[in-house]
């Protein structure tokens, strides 16, 4: 190794590994940290890993336990002289040949582009399709065929570019946003999508050719858009953000609500930007009348009108379908069903802990700090000392 004579015990064979995986993903170097003697294994740092194989036996166990005592060597060049008057079996990559008594001198030569997964990908999938199996489809306005094909008025395609324009400012603040902040990425990228995705929709050279139908889809992403974009920053979850790139996309948040409420008094788009009074009504926290409130999730309103309507006990009668609407004004509708399967009521609601939470099957760290602190502001509003 690297010109350095090493003497073997008896083996049954020996492993270079370039990479820190081997026979099916097993890390058979048996660690990924530095350590007194060897450096950490790394699949670009043009070293080889050299490691002694004593039997299947070693070879089974190492997919569960870490071996660490059958390390040779980590070296750039490894010279391996085959002595005696029989071949040894050799295989790289699966291809396997029987080599003759000779000399095998393995190196470092080049790179090439290699494909690998991107979990944090993987997660943002699996949660787009988690909501669109849990989520409820947003409610658009009955319209008759024919009116769904009919174009919007000059007025209402003015309004419907603004809100456009300004959905594409936020768009791009949170774009901005996320090159430092990966979980602004995982979370609003499906929102994000679709709303770009509609908004391209739009032609701003020629307003007088926007069909209903595209309006509608414009309303409904932006609001989706905003919703999520206001939870992740209402839910106390800790995103690290510049104070600048906070401000900047607090402000185009703003933009798009005043935008989006005055789409809220176009006849036909009212039943998708209007809140929802029955589940209003169902938690008692009274009609949202002003413009700017028609679009606030719970986090915000709720200190403001909870505080004044609660009672010490209103929380601790919920049942568990007024548990569940909390849930989706929390934007974490997904749990719903599992909340229900438990029986958590509202008194069981103000009591939830971490741990509670993790017996419940919620392991990200953003949802389990939204509902521990939903709880909260609920025990404050009730007065309860938790």
């Amino acid at each position: 190794c690297d010109g350095q004579y090493i003497p073997l015990p008896s083996l049954q064979g020996i492993a270079v590994l370039n990479i820190p995986s081997y026979a099916g993903g097993t890390n058979f170097w048996g660690g990924t940290k530095e350590d007194d003697i060897f450096c950490a294994p790394s699949f670009d740092d043009k070293i080889l890993e050299v490691v002694a194989v004593f039997g299947s036996m070693q070879m089974a166990v190492s997919r569960v336990i870490k071996l660490q005592h059958h390390r040779i060597a980590q070296c750039r060049t490894v010279k391996i002289t085959i002595l005696g008057d029989e071949g040894v079996p050799i295989q790289v990559d699966g291809e396997a040949w029987i080599q003759p008594p000779g000399v095998i001198k393995i190196q470092h030569k080049n790179r090439a582009q290699m494909l690998t997964r991107d979990r944090a990908f993987e997660n943002t999938l699996k949660s787009w399709e988690d909501k669109l199996k849990y989520d409820k489809p947003p409610l658009r306005p009955h319209l008759y065929p024919q009116q769904s094909v009919d174009l919007a008025t000059e007025e209402e395609a003015s309004l419907v570019q603004m809100c456009a324009r300004a959905a594409e400012e936020l768009i791009t603040r949170i774009c901005e946003a996320a090159k430092t902040n990966g979980l602004l990425e995982q979370e609003l990228a499906h929102a994000v999508n679709a709303a770009s995705h509609a908004i391209n929709k739009t032609h701003p050279k020629f307003p007088e050719s926007l069909t209903r139908n595209t309006a509608i889809e414009v309303a409904s992403t932006v609001k989706a858009l905003y919703n999520e974009t206001e939870s992740l920053l209402l839910g106390r979850v800790s995103l690290q953000l510049d104070p600048p790139e906070e401000e900047q996309l607090s402000s185009a948040l703003q933009t798009v609500e005043l935008e989006l409420g005055k789409l809220g008094e176009i006849p036909w788009l009212y039943h998708i930007l209007q809140p929802n009074d029955e589940e209003d009504h169902t938690l008692g926290y009274g009609k949202r009348n002003s413009r700017s409130s028609m679009f606030r999730i719970v986090p915000k309103f709720k200190k403001e009108k909870a505080a004044k309507k609660s009672s010490p006990q209103s929380v601790e009668r919920w049942g568990t379908e007024e548990v569940g609407v909390w849930l989706e004004q929390l934007s974490l509708g997904e749990y719903r069903d599992t909340f229900t399967r438990h029986d958590i009521r509202g008194s069981e609601l103000l009591h939830l802990e971490r741990r509670d939470l993790k017996d419940l099957g919620i392991s990200k760290v953003g949802h389990m700090k939204r509902i521990l602190q939903g709880t909260k502001d609920l025990a404050k509003a009730s007065m309860v000392d938790l």
